[in-house]
């Protein structure tokens, strides 16, 4: 019986790993496709140089503190 109960939660859990690491992967690309297209529209930008990824790479950086700080005072 208990060899039924660690299976059934062994399958679970997977699919709970699963899903999560699936929804990140998502977030994770919708974001950086959302910086580029904001980089573009109201960054200036013409052209994908050393200093667009630069800018990109910093920009990345502070949505994601900006998206931990809201994820963090949204769950006090």
């Amino acid at each position: 019986m208990n060899q039924i109960i660690n299976n059934n939660m062994n399958k679970e859990y997977k699919i709970i790993n699963k899903v999560v690491d699936e929804t990140v992967d998502t977030i994770i690309d919708l974001l950086d496709e959302t910086v580029v297209d904001y980089m573009y529209e109201y960054g200036g930008y013409t052209e994908s140089n050393d200093e667009f990824a630069l800018d990109h790479e910093y920009l990345t950086k502070e949505v994601i503190k900006e998206l931990y700080n809201k994820i963090k005072n949204n769950t006090k």
